[in-house]
């Protein structure tokens, strides 16, 4: 198992402190967050610089709108180019959002019938991650496939893997051992997402909210998942001295191996 660092927690400092973070902290590898960083016309010789610091894994495809990539469509067959161009493995994105009217996206997504095979993505692993609901008095289910088992249902057919999160499942009320469960029978999990949440915030400090955190881990543990876990907070929830962070980086990593049965 691999535990990695998503550089979405710290979006606003360069990509290569970021990495430089994680590598003292003591994670295996990143996840990358494909952000408006990628308009800049060195963006990958950055990344490859930032990939002998520690190796990425995984991609997150980007969820904020590229200028330079245009629609949600023709963001993932980028993400596809850039995954191949430093050898990760994984690719992950989010389904269509009928809250933000992504109809063109909608429409592509709909018709798909093979994602590896259309985008000829061979050697990589696309993932599509179960999403949450939002707002704080009323409660949206913003996305397609907003329901996890539907999401399950769509992705074996479709022929996709998936990424778990748990702050997103947990925004439904459901124990995320019983999501996990969910994904592990597929044998398409790939990656799993994880941070804390409480009934009003996501994406928190381990330990912060109310999640059962050292359950969680221990049982998929105990079932022998292999696979990817990334660390992915909010930015909210680090400090901005550097010394701090670190310090607390540290501590969410030494969290997660211990109770993951790694050495720390």
């Amino acid at each position: 198992m691999k535990v990695l660092f998503s550089t979405g927690c710290l979006y606003y400092l360069p990509l290569k402190e970021i990495f430089s973070l994680a590598k003292e902290a003591g994670f295996d590898g990143c996840e990358l967050l494909i952000d408006r960083q990628v308009n800049r016309p060195d963006y990958l010789d950055i990344v490859k610089e930032c990939c002998e610091i520690l190796p990425v894994y995984s991609i997150h495809a980007p969820f904020l709108k590229i200028d330079a990539w245009g629609s949600k469509t023709n963001a993932i067959v980028e993400t596809i180019k850039i995954t191949q161009a430093i050898n990760a493995s994984i690719i992950n994105f989010h389904p269509p959002s009928w809250l933000s009217v992504e109809l063109i996206f909608f429409r592509w997504f709909k018709r798909m019938e093979d994602f590896q095979k259309t985008l000829g993505s061979e050697g990589i692993r696309l993932t599509i991650e179960n999403m949450p609901r939002v707002g704080k008095r009323l409660m949206l289910t913003p996305y397609i496939l907003n329901d996890y088992i539907d999401l399950i249902d769509y992705g074996i057919k479709r022929n996709l893997d998936f990424t778990f999160d748990t702050t997103h499942l947990g925004t439904f009320g459901i124990d995320p051992v019983v999501g996990f469960l969910r994904f592990f029978k597929t044998g398409r999990l790939r990656n799993i997402h994880i941070s804390d949440y409480n009934d009003t915030d996501s994406h928190l400090f381990l330990g912060r909210g109310d999640m059962p955190v050292a359950k969680f881990l221990n049982t998929i543990r105990r079932l022998g998942y292999n696979e990817l876990i990334t660390l992915e907070i909010s930015p909210q929830e680090l400090p901005r001295s550097r010394h701090w962070m670190l310090k607390m980086l540290k501590y969410q990593l030494s969290l997660l191996k211990f109770h993951l049965g790694l050495v720390i």
